[in-house]
């Protein structure tokens, strides 16, 4: 059978690209173009500006309480680039020598709360220093910790006699807001609007100075705050744009989303080996848990490490909201930590983006940074898919310990949406 033969037919049809606009193609497809990029920028103006607490030296005690009202103006604040500035001057004898352990600077803060200029809380953050520290070992590499986090306080590879602080010198740290609290860390990554910035009120409350430091060589018996500010990113922008944000801030309120952090802490007595720790809080929309415990004893011993978890020692333990379990089949034997270290893996999403690094190892999750630890989004893929919690829907914690020797304190940080809408003249908040 023969195939017949077909004729190609001569096409009529022209190009509609013309032979300038052909050659301006070929150009840019062969990365042959030598134009400046237009300008997209909304911004006038962008600069560092100060902001001074009310005081200028504090004194490292529990009664202290350093207060900033931020004065920013109409600029709006790029937190990301923004940091908190403290000189720290030890108190003691001859040749004292100190640390912050395996933590940074934020040791110092026990407290902290935000409030806008109109008085309504934003935030409030308790045992902040413990929180940032797990915070930021979890989420943070070991890179980042030796380079940037050197600057806040981090001593090299986290061990406490490596980065020392002397009784005859000032040094100064510089904290990046997102340490302070994750009011400063949005979920949307937008800048803070002025209708939330101008007038805002931070107030850190101050550790004890047997907690905060951790005593290397001589005697230390407190500290100083010296040289205290905040160095604000603000950015202006072109009066078009922000009279259109001030009228959606009159019309519907801009919309500030960001995580708040619920601390509950349970009382272990020595040679009690079972804990049921509930976390009596009302939220909405519940992201992650998770749980961790101190020396009772080390924590007010300048010698000691006093904010790291005690070695890992628990045997058994599952997290419950409501009827729901996390996880469903109790953890058993795990008194190795291999279980429960992967589980805190996937709790701050390092299994899901492995290339958000975290400096936790094995060995140092095992020695000191071992915590309990639960997501309860119900969609990982998703934002804002936590479980509500309330009077009906109670989280606890069912754990058994090895063995207690000594009296130890439970922290549980709850992590949780919370939204903050401002208007012109003030703001509400929802959680």
């Amino acid at each position: 059978m023969s195939i017949p033969y077909m004729e190609r037919g001569a096409t009529t049809m022209t190009s509609d690209v013309s032979v300038q606009d052909s050659g301006e193609a070929d150009l840019l497809v062969n990365n042959l173009t030598y134009q400046s990029p237009k300008a997209l920028s909304l911004a006038v103006n962008r600069s560092y500006q100060k902001a001074f607490f009310q005081r200028s030296q504090y004194t490292g005690d529990r009664s202290t309480t350093m207060i900033c009202d931020w004065n920013s103006g109409t600029s709006l604040i790029n937190c990301a680039n923004s940091y908190l500035a403290v000189s720290v001057q030890l108190e003691g004898g001859a040749g004292g020598v100190a640390s912050f352990g395996s933590g940074s600077a934020m040791n110092i803060v026990n407290e902290c709360r935000i409030r806008s200029r109109s008085g309504v809380e934003l935030d409030r953050l308790q045992n902040a220093n413990i929180w940032s520290m797990f915070d930021s070992v979890y989420n943070r590499s070991k890179q980042n910790l030796d380079t940037l986090g050197a600057l806040e306080g981090f001593s090299e590879g986290r061990l406490p006699a490596n980065s020392t602080t002397e009784v005859d010198a000032t040094t100064k740290f510089l904290i990046p807001l997102g340490c302070i609290s994750p009011y400063f860390r949005p979920l949307g990554h937008q800048l803070l609007p002025h209708q939330l910035a101008s007038g805002l009120r931070v107030e850190l409350s101050l550790e004890d100075f047997r907690t905060a430091l951790y005593q290397v060589g001589g005697t230390i018996t407190g500290y100083k705050i010296t040289d205290c500010y905040f160095q604000l990113d603000c950015v202006e922008l072109t009066d078009e744009v922000q009279r259109t944000i001030n009228m959606e801030s009159a019309k519907n309120g801009l919309e500030w989303s960001y995580e708040r952090v619920f601390t509950t802490i349970t009382q272990q007595p020595s040679a009690t080996t079972s804990i049921s720790a509930q976390v009596r809080k009302a939220v909405s929309q519940a992201s992650i848990v998770y749980s961790m415990a101190l020396s009772g004893v080390d924590k007010i011993d300048i010698t000691k490490d006093s904010l790291v978890a005690v070695p890992f020692n628990t045997t058994t333990f599952q997290y419950r909201v409501g009827s729901l379990y996390f996880p469903q089949q109790r953890i058993e034997n795990a008194e190795g930590g291999s279980e429960a270290n992967l589980i805190a893996y996937e709790t701050f999403d390092k299994m899901r983006h492995t290339f958000r690094e975290t400096s936790v190892t094995p060995a140092t999750f095992k020695s000191k940074f071992g915590v309990l630890s639960a997501s309860l989004e119900r969609d990982q893929s998703l934002q804002f898919s936590g479980l509500a919690i309330n009077n009906s829907r109670t989280l606890e914690l069912d754990a058994t310990f090895a063995s207690v020797a000594e009296n130890l304190e439970v922290y549980t940080f709850l992590t949780y949406s919370s939204v903050a809408r401002a208007f012109i003249d003030n703001v509400s908040v929802a959680v």
